[in-house]
């Protein structure tokens, strides 16, 4: 059984790291353009080969019974159960099954679901992780830095073209190691959360200029919901870096939070993200909102009330008829089809229905409430601020094969057993 043991540890300790550094760095052939799926290509070899040996190491060990099974578990084989009936019960068939563009479909959940119950079993939260955070961090900072000079490294452009040239030749903004700029952001939001918890916590100074420099990183790539995520993660993490003081860190988080509400409330710009906010909190609703999300938003409540229970099957929402987003290009409107709510939790209402969003909150709920009330404890801290800066930026996020897997590794940290 130890033999077993150590293979299934090898393997998990093993398919962590590549996430980190091979899928997070990976650079597919084509540039950008076939980034999303150079990527799915990427995270299915890393994802299979891991789940194949940590599968055969727990059943040959015995190591898997109804006994482990804890809360956070039952809610993920609750979410990938209720999307597996979605599919069945979904009018478009197969398509369900890998999705459209983006790959999200059952297949795909199907394995974040199982590379969580099989991590779990046998990850350990070693502070390995946290150095090679930095280190794809870092690489990643350096590009984008590159790229906003106006260069075109590793010719990720097309030939002629570099990262001004978005919303101009092609549609979005595109730098570092996830292509689009929203993943880029995503990713590096979460670093900065989790090197922050780690530098008060462990006293890791190593990471401070990484941290820095990822900061100024997406100070300049400017993307509003990273921004969200880390502020949210800074005011409602205090106690998770200060647990000795959690109940005053708590009374602060609920003060510093009412007074950037009222802050926006008061606020007197007129464009901008925060002028949207505090026209939002004064009742004003514009379909142009987030960069159009609030349009898409609207229309995605629309169909999620036609098939509330289950929706419509998971990533099947650019089958449903949503108006095109449209761009211009030399003067003349482009369609581009709505894949996606540009909301996590929408995205699994519209697809999966309410009974799969309210099993993925869930499993949500309970991992943050694990890591406060188990806080002393770093990597609960460490993780803790990952995942709260994950919540915030959902409303705002897409998911894919490039940001979904890291979500997933800091759902399994969070719920470790104790004694690993």
């Amino acid at each position: 059984m130890q033999t077993f043991t150590r293979r299934g540890r090898r393997a998990a300790d093993g398919y962590a790291c590549a996430l980190l550094t091979v899928l997070w760095l990976f650079l597919p052939y084509g540039g950008y353009g076939r980034m999303m799926e150079g990527k799915y290509v990427c995270y299915l070899l890393l994802t299979l080969g891991a789940l194949g040996i940590m599968t055969d190491a727990a059943a040959r060990g015995g190591l898997y019974d109804a006994e482990r099974m804890t809360p956070a578990k039952w809610l993920a084989a609750a979410y990938l159960g209720f999307s597996a009936l979605s599919a069945a019960f979904s009018p478009y068939g197969a398509q369900t099954l890998l999705g459209g563009t983006r790959r999200d479909g059952l297949l795909t959940l199907t394995l974040y679901v199982l590379s969580f119950f099989l991590l779990s079993l046998f990850l350990r939260g070693r502070r390995r992780l946290l150095f090679l955070t930095m280190f794809s961090a870092l690489i990643c900072d350096l590009l984008i830095l590159v790229q906003l000079a106006g260069w075109n490294p590793l010719g990720l452009y097309p030939q002629g073209l570099n990262y001004y040239d978005g919303d101009i030749a092609y549609p979005g903004f595109y730098a570092g190691t996830s292509g689009n700029i929203d993943f880029t952001a995503f990713l590096l939001a979460l670093a900065v959360c989790v090197l922050t918890a780690a530098v008060v916590r462990l006293r890791l100074w190593q990471a401070v200029p990484v941290l820095l420099l990822t900061l100024w990183t997406l100070y300049r790539l400017g993307v509003a919901a990273a921004w969200t995520g880390v502020g949210f993660a800074a005011v409602w993490g205090l106690a998770l870096l200060f647990p000795r003081y959690r109940g005053r860190m708590l009374c602060l988080s609920a003060l510093l939070s009412a007074a950037a509400l009222l802050f926006l409330y008061f606020f007197g710009g007129e464009s901008g993200t925060p002028a949207e906010a505090a026209r939002l909190l004064h009742g004003e609703a514009d379909g142009a909102f987030g960069s159009g999300r609030l349009a898409i938003w609207r229309d995605c409540l629309h169909l999620a009330a036609q098939r509330p229970l289950l929706g419509g099957g998971p990533d099947t929402l650019w089958l449903r008829g949503i108006e095109p987003f449209a761009w211009l290009h030399n003067g003349e409107v482009v369609p581009a089809d709505i894949t996606a709510a540009h909301n996590e939790y929408l995205n699994i209402l519209v697809n999966q229905g309410a009974f799969a969003l309210l099993a993925y909150l869930g499993l949500l709920s309970v991992s943050l409430t694990r890591c406060f009330r188990r806080a002393r404890r770093t990597r609960y801290a460490v993780c803790g601020m990952g995942l709260l800066c994950y919540a915030a930026m959902a409303p705002f996020s897409i998911s894919s094969c490039i940001t979904a897997p890291y979500v997933w590794l800091l759902l399994v940290l969070c719920n470790l057993d104790d004694s690993d």
